[in-house]
């Protein structure tokens, strides 16, 4: 069973690869060199694989069409031409019979062609559409991503939980209602409410990770609501210990900490398959991890229980961190040395700048420095 397993798999990775490699002449005369360009990406990007075996098969099927088609043809004008032709140059006799079979051969090679015409337009189309679907996604999650980082919002909820809850004023009783009530009424994911459907056109994996990211962003608004909801109490102005929070604040505010974390977890994995051009995609994901390591150091320190099941949940992602980290040091180092970092098979080192790798390099002080401190937490 399992070797029947591993020759389906062969097979179907090979039917592709070697469908697709028809399309290189194609690529060769389309791609732009520009790696942003739609038509470069039709050959390159992941998120249409799909729609470039179809042509491939497309075109494979105008090969046949052609070859099977003139065979019969050439046959068919020397038998009945080979005649009138005695006594003439061979070379001349050739080329008379190819001019004749051509004009048969017309008749079914040219519907053939315009068909695979058509066939490459819509592939056209449909693929820029599910690319502008894809960049709409990136765009949003990245922005929404570089804005948390900006603001330090993990930090600030981390500073506000060791502070603890708000005072009471002077005379109140044991809970007051909150100062100003909180009310969420900005839309900040307009693109995934009215593109929802065209996730449909995606991967299940870019789905799972996009749907993801959302969902844990509106529990996000929810808990910093149910945070803001909480009225300050006279005995909870003590700064909280390491172990975990009694009091309702305080478990809030850690709640809303671990919707962070996995949120922005969500986008890193999300960005890892929405964006393509290696260097963007480096500096997005060191955005996100400057944030998410910050959530990470927060939340081992509050499960320090090795037998706690957060604690074990949470400790899984240490490994994952170490060669993450190591992985995006070398590849942006080498790439703005050019060295040609090691590729995955999205975009060819060739279109890669090494001032394209800059704004990346620059935050790598920032992700070392978050990435010890959460890594020193976990082996003290």
């Amino acid at each position: 069973m399992h070797s029947e397993s591993d020759a389906s798999t062969t097979s179907t990775r090979f039917v592709p690869r070697h469908a697709q490699g028809l399309l290189k002449p194609l690529a060769v005369i389309l791609k732009t060199g520009d790696p942003a360009a739609t038509a470069d990406r039709f050959f390159d990007s992941k998120h249409v694989k799909d729609l470039r075996f179809i042509v491939a098969v497309g075109l494979l099927g105008v090969l046949l069409v052609f070859i099977f088609g003139s065979i019969p043809a050439f046959v068919l004008e020397w038998t009945s031409q080979w005649r009138s032709f005695r006594g003439q140059p061979r070379i001349w006799t050739y080329l008379r019979i190819i001019f004749l079979a051509s004009n048969n051969l017309r008749v079914i090679f040219a519907p053939a062609l315009a068909a695979f015409g058509a066939l490459f337009a819509w592939a056209y189309q449909t693929g820029s559409a599910r690319l502008g679907v894809v960049d709409l996604f990136a765009c949003e999650i990245t922005t929404l991503c570089r804005v948390v980082s900006v603001v330090d919002t993990v930090r600030r909820f981390v500073t506000a939980f060791d502070q603890g809850p708000p005072a009471a004023p002077a005379g109140a009783g044991q809970q007051t209602e909150p100062a100003h009530p909180y009310t969420a009424q900005e839309d900040y994911f307009p693109i995934f409410g009215s593109n929802t459907k065209d996730l449909e056109t995606l991967e299940a994996r870019v789905v799972i990770n996009i749907t993801a990211f959302y969902t844990y962003m509106k529990a996000v608004r929810d808990s910093t609501r149910a945070l803001a909801e909480i009225g300050p109490r006279a005995s909870e102005t003590e700064p909280p210990s390491n172990d975990a929070p009694a009091d309702r604040w305080h478990e809030a505010a850690r709640n809303v900490v671990y919707m962070l974390f996995l949120g922005l977890e969500s986008a890193r994995h999300a960005v890892c398959d929405l964006v393509e051009f290696v260097p963007e995609r480096a500096e997005y994901i060191i955005i996100i991890l400057i944030s998410e390591l910050e959530a990470f150091r927060f939340l081992v320190r509050q499960y320090p229980d090795p037998e706690e099941v957060h604690h074990k949940r949470i400790i899984l992602r240490a490994p994952e961190y170490r060669h993450l980290v190591q992985d995006l040091c070398h590849s942006v180092e080498a790439g703005r040395s050019c060295k040609k970092p090691k590729e995955d098979g999205t975009q060819a080192s060739e279109s890669q700048k090494p001032s394209e790798w800059e704004p990346a390099f620059q935050l790598l002080d920032e992700l070392t420095k978050r990435y010890q401190a959460a890594m020193v937490l976990i082996h003290s």
